[in-house]
């Protein structure tokens, strides 16, 4: 799974990926290809409890963790 977010705020694009069924949220912060990225954490954080996603609630997991992450 993947879910991209263009960030204005940033000014850069923000990649979310997950495998498949449910997992982890990773997210790509550096706009670099093949980089396995940060795990996402409660909070808006890099780390901590980390957050878990299925298919069916990945992007809204995405997006909170971003809203969240612009707002610390």
């Amino acid at each position: 799974m993947e879910h991209t977010i263009k960030s204005r705020k940033l000014n850069k694009k923000i990649t979310f990926f997950s495998g498949n069924g449910t997992s982890y949220v990773y997210v790509n912060l550096n706009g670099k290809d093949g980089t396995l990225g940060n795990q996402i954490c409660r909070g808006g954080r890099l780390s901590g409890s980390t957050l878990s996603a299925s298919e069916g609630s990945f992007k809204s997991v995405c997006r909170r963790w971003y809203k969240a992450y612009i707002k610390s």
